[in-house]
């Protein structure tokens, strides 16, 4: 997933905090109330082999617009971007929850690689990598809206040595690139350009043309040619290895969400289901 455009440097004081902030919010007092790891997939095989993400909709949202949810929970920001933020990626249930604090804000639904199960471990095997990453970058893409994830991390790149994908050099420019939490090297035979992005644009323009002829409103926040992700209740794996969201909600992430955000990407683990904000004083409930 190849996106062009000038990659402004950012700096993160500490990246190897990456992993204790993820063990001291799963650890610490007050957590939310999270399910056990589901016994299976939410996928089906469709035809060709194809795995189809299935969403169930009470483990997503709230479906409520995220700059809604900010408000309520009163969150705190900094130069218009959320402040202690965390991206979870639970690939087996395609889903991407975004954690500010000790608090679950919002789940969405995602679709992975082709090649949907197993880690990542060289160019071109069309699967999502596995571990710890940060968001090195915001930038516009051929799908839409992108994050730019910092793979490989250094354990990628230590394997990658171990296996004579990359060389000794590559290896150090891998380190030094995430000790200045910059984005690592991209072309190596571990491969790269893994983002977190929107839909095709061609999925986007059949939808503007549908919504062109249809006189109906769009829901609250929706755009002409976006999906209404609270809708969709399957949806195929297609990428290359990102991690694909629905335009409305790659563009949350992407206005909310600064660089250096760390993102955690695992096979599958327990979830957290969404809890409804709470109301201000006189307003109705929805429906």
């Amino acid at each position: 997933m190849k996106n062009r455009g000038k990659f402004p440097g950012y700096r993160l004081a500490v990246m190897a905090a990456l992993a204790l902030s993820w063990t001291a919010c799963a650890a610490g007092p007050g957590r939310p109330r999270t399910r056990p790891t589901p016994a299976t997939a939410s996928e089906r095989i469709g035809p060709w082999d194809i795995t189809i993400a299935l969403y169930e909709p009470a483990l997503f949202g709230p479906e409520r617009s995220l700059t809604d949810l900010i408000g309520q929970y009163r969150l705190r920001r900094e130069n218009g971007k959320l402040k202690g933020a965390r991206l979870l990626v639970i690939k087996a249930q395609r889903r991407l929850e975004l954690w500010v604090g000790r608090r679950m804000v919002k789940a969405y639904r995602v679709q992975l690689g082709i090649v949907s199960h197993g880690a990542k471990m060289r160019q071109g095997d069309r699967m999502t990598p596995e571990g710890d990453y940060f968001i090195c970058v915001h930038t516009g893409s051929a799908y839409y809206l992108a994050l730019w994830i910092s793979y490989p991390n250094l354990a990628d790149a230590r394997r990658g040595l171990e296996e004579g994908l990359i060389t000794p050099r590559k290896f150090e420019e891998v380190a030094r690139a995430l000790r200045e939490g910059r984005r690592p090297p991209q072309r190596t035979r571990l491969g790269g350009d893994l983002l977190v992005h929107g839909q095709p644009p061609e999925y986007a323009a059949e939808l503007a043309a549908s919504h062109r002829t249809n006189t109906g409103p769009l829901r609250s926040g929706l755009q002409a040619g976006d999906t209404d992700p609270a809708t969709i209740k399957e949806f195929q794996d297609w990428t290359e290895g990102c991690v694909a969201l629905f335009n409305p909600d790659i563009r949350e992430l992407y206005e909310h969400v600064p660089d250096g955000t760390p993102i955690r990407i695992v096979a599958d683990g327990p979830i957290t289901p969404p809890r409804p904000a709470p109301r201000r004083k006189g307003q109705r409930p929805p429906g």
